[in-house]
């Protein structure tokens, strides 16, 4: 009964992801593929390279309690030069970090300039994010530049964001009279992903095939997703450790979970077999407040806050996993009779 939604969800996905950038819509012109593992070698090496031959401007940059994506600036050290004594050089800043991406495994890297303060958020792989970010190649040619704060969904941005994003937390907002935010102590750096974990293939008018990429980022806001709207965040919902969203499919319908509104196929709606108590307040500010003073159980969570459509208030959900028969299987993953809620 979901096929229309799955479909559709996956479609927009793999639109998002052969997009230019996060958002830009370059022309995109399909090649042959190269052996992914023999790219990989490539690619790597490529990488490794540019950070041993390049640097940036470290004790400018630390010295900055909120430095932003212009603040950071990468130079080549050429041949015959010697290392600035205000400079690190790329290689001996950066964390590697390696995954597993279409049964290759990668090598990407991450420059950590500020970690974020709010050390207890940080974005799942499959969560909303808001960013400014600087998008370029090795050559330093820039193909997107955001300086204003920009959402997007990392379940459907290439996988190299979806696995640097949740190395870093975000910091605090306030929000302006004239209605601007002000964000202080987000999470700050720069990655540096193989093609592989980009674009890969696709060429497209500012990225040509097998480029490796270069993204200055500020993390500002995150957002737990709940994709279906079925009250269970999008996380519980997929395989987070192995970053893979279409692993869960519980009824076998062919509608993975993260998108399908009856988990178990019995008939029963995923919303309707969770406990669900409604808090509204009339700021965001205000309703935060007031979650954070809850002491919940391990079996309760809370749902994103919203503003509510048509009305200047605020709300979010203390869902409660249910589990009837006590049978250890939560009321909406399971198909049997004794764990509907009537």
């Amino acid at each position: 009964m979901n096929y229309k939604y799955n479909i559709l969800f996956i479609c927009t996905l793999i639109i998002s992801v052969i997009s230019c950038s996060p958002d830009d819509e370059g022309t995109i012109v399909s090649v042959p593929e190269n052996d992914r593992t023999e790219q990989q070698v490539i690619d790597k090496d490529s990488l490794l390279g540019y950070l041993n031959s390049h640097y940036y401007n470290s004790t400018e940059v630390n010295a900055l309690a909120n430095p932003t994506i212009a603040d950071v600036v990468i130079t080549e050290l050429l041949e015959g030069e010697t290392l600035p004594s205000d400079a690190t050089l790329l290689m001996s800043a950066v964390e590697t970090k390696t995954t597993t991406y279409e049964d290759v495994e990668y090598d990407y890297y991450i420059l950590k300039i500020n970690q974020g303060t709010t050390t207890a958020q940080s974005p799942r792989f499959c969560d909303k994010v808001r960013v400014k970010y600087a998008g370029s190649l090795l050559d330093g040619e820039e193909f997107e530049v955001k300086s204003t704060p920009t959402d997007f969904d990392l379940a459907g941005l290439i996988p190299g964001w979806s696995r640097v994003m949740p190395e870093f937390n975000v910091g605090t907002f306030t929000s302006n009279s004239d209605g601007t935010v002000s964000y202080e102590g987000y999470g700050m750096g720069v990655m540096f992903l193989p093609s592989g974990l980009g674009y890969y293939a696709l060429y497209q008018t500012s990225i040509p095939s097998y480029s490796n990429l270069v993204f200055k980022f500020e993390l500002l806001q995150i957002e737990t997703t709940d994709h279906d709207s079925d009250n269970i965040p999008t996380y519980m919902e997929v395989i987070e450790a192995d970053y893979d969203l279409y692993g869960k499919d519980t009824d076998g319908d062919l509608v993975v979970d993260f998108v399908d509104a009856d988990d178990d196929g019995d008939g029963t709606a995923t919303s309707d077999e969770v406990g669900v108590e409604v808090y509204i307040a009339d700021t965001r500010v205000d309703l935060q407040a007031i979650l954070d003073a809850l002491v919940l159980d391990s079996n309760q969570l809370i749902s994103p806050i919203k503003q509510r459509s048509n009305r200047n208030d605020y709300t979010a959900n203390v869902i409660t996993i249910l589990d009837n028969n006590g049978n250890g299987i939560p009321n909406y993953l399971d198909d049997t009779e004794s764990e509907r809620i009537e």
